[in-house]
């Protein structure tokens, strides 16, 4: 049986550089997250790939499971994704929310996974309806680099590298104001 490849909080600058180029369109999706429970909480941080399961409906039915804190603090999830969610992601997602209100999630993504598809932009517009969650696409330039965090924190070793992210740029502005149609949409 396949399941989730995830031996360790740090994935390769090659597995970051490949399957988080808005460029490419690999098979595979990974999830990195940060995770803190409440203001003064250590964050924690790790990574999933897809193989059995999709990374977000692991990560919350199996991980958040593990990291789970019971004094019932807020928690606050960063999860970089190298594709968007699907509609079913989305739904559970949703319904994870629903039943952990002290939960909020951002969400950044790489790329767009089948934006076309109404399921899938519906999906999307119930999520960013809920006051717990942020979509936006991963950017490499502005006050946050998404790409730069990713680096830094996902890498073990030297994260001296950021001309990776050349030519980034134009596939970001697309999947950007592709999202930003999404969103306007929903509030019409």
């Amino acid at each position: 049986l396949k399941f989730l490849v995830c031996f360790s909080m740090y994935i390769s600058k090659k597995v970051l550089k490949h399957h988080f180029d808005p460029r490419k369109a690999p098979r595979d999706a990974y999830l990195l997250c940060r995770l803190q429970w409440g203001e003064t909480g250590t964050p924690w941080i790790h990574w999933v790939k897809n193989e059995r399961y999709h990374a977000e409906v692991y990560f919350l039915e199996k991980i958040f499971k593990m990291r789970r804190s019971y004094n019932y603090v807020n928690c606050s999830i960063t999860w970089y994704l190298s594709w968007s969610p699907c509609a079913d992601c989305c739904c559970k997602i949703l319904n994870f929310l629903r039943k952990n209100s002290n939960v909020n999630i951002d969400i950044y993504v790489a790329r767009l996974y089948y934006i076309e598809d109404e399921k899938i932009r519906q999906g999307l517009q119930n999520l960013v309806s809920l006051a717990e969650v942020t979509i936006a696409v991963m950017e490499t330039e502005g006050k946050v680099s998404h790409y730069i965090f990713c680096l830094e924190n996902f890498i073990q070793g030297s994260a001296d590298d950021d001309s990776w992210t050349v030519g980034f740029q134009s596939e970001i502005t697309k999947n950007r104001l592709k999202l930003k149609d999404v969103f306007e949409v929903s509030r019409l």
